[in-house]
């Protein structure tokens, strides 16, 4: 026979106290500190789980955040950094008392993301890995809800946001490729519809200022998505174009792993024919033959400050701060 679910009147009886004063010190309302804690000592001995939908009645508020993901499900659970920040943010959201929910949609799915959005109770969201379509941007507008985006939002789409420093990160990949006696560098960048503002790839330009500090241009850039599969097509291709290619900047860690294997398939040496620089420093930086020199994105700050951005404005109606950039760092190991 199925056990009964544990009620808040169960836990009430337990504590020795009223069933609206057990939930006014299970939730937001007042209670005294002792009344609070045999409150909350009883629910855990009962593994008493709140009828969420029956504190947004009391309450008016769900406390569901979305977790928005504009990615194939293939690839987005294949991704080290989508996996990875959204972890994190579930762990932040779930810290704070609230209850993350995963929207995971194709960029071309606009209607199913309208129906999770609007069937999920979020009252507001956070962002990730966004791929630019007007539908899409215009859905987000539509629904109203505060959002904060990770990574800085297409031209045209003024949300708050937090970023690593992506120009700072671009130039110490070309400062290091610069000062290792490379002087044919090539960039292999992320999609094209993810660059901001449109069509501008802020780690390339970081990149590009270094070369120029040493009188040098990038002999190619070739974009596509963040991928195994991209950085052997890509650098293949380069190899071909540009067979005095020495250095390359490749924009996520995949991307710099898929170069090396092509590298290795095509007899060349790294980093004593061709340096490597990655970015992210995801598990595969280290497990890659030559380690992958990187650099390193500040996962757990952007995921923190992207909850308590979004948790201040949901308790007070405004925005703290609006824009946070974090600093990178540049990891060196044997690749560059």
């Amino acid at each position: 026979m199925a056990q009964q679910a544990v009620t808040i009147r169960d836990v009430a009886r337990k504590a020795g106290v009223a069933v609206s004063t057990a939930s006014r010190a299970l939730g937001e309302g007042s209670a005294s500190p002792a009344t609070r804690s045999k409150v909350r000592q009883a629910a855990r001995e009962l593994h008493f789980v709140p009828n969420m939908a029956a504190r947004q009645l009391t309450s008016g508020r769900s406390n569901i955040v979305a977790i928005v993901i504009t990615e194939s499900p293939d690839f987005a659970f294949r991704d080290a950094f989508i996996s990875d920040i959204v972890s994190r943010l579930m762990g932040s959201f779930s810290k704070a008392n609230l209850l993350p929910f995963l929207v995971l949609i194709a960029p071309t799915d606009a209607d199913g993301f309208i129906r999770l959005l609007r069937n999920s109770g979020a009252e507001g969201m956070v962002v990730v890995s966004f791929h630019y379509s007007k539908r899409f941007a215009t859905i987000i507008k539509a629904s109203g809800k505060p959002t904060v985006f990770v990574g800085k939002p297409p031209v045209g789409m003024n949300y708050p946001y937090v970023d690593p420093d992506q120009i700072q990160g671009g130039y110490l990949a070309g400062q290091l490729l610069v000062s290792r006696g490379r002087r044919h560098i090539a960039f292999i960048e992320g999609p094209v519809d993810m660059q901001s503002p449109a069509g501008k790839n802020l780690r390339t330009e970081g990149c590009v200022m270094a070369l120029k500090e040493a009188s040098l241009e990038p002999v190619a850039i070739l974009p596509g998505p963040y991928s195994f599969e991209h950085g052997i097509e890509a650098m293949a291709a380069i190899l071909d174009a540009h067979p005095t290619v020495d250095g390359v900047f490749a924009q996520s860690d995949q991307i710099a792993a898929g170069a090396l294997h092509a590298l290795h398939q095509r007899g060349k040496r790294v980093p004593q024919d061709v340096a490597v620089i990655g970015f992210d420093d995801f598990h595969i930086a280290s497990a890659t033959s030559p380690r992958l020199t990187t650099v390193a994105q500040p996962l757990t700050q952007l995921a923190q400050a992207a909850t308590d951005m979004l948790i201040h404005r949901l308790a007070t109606g405004e925005w703290k701060t609006t824009v946070q950039i974090f600093p990178v760092t540049l990891v060196t190991r044997e690749s560059a």
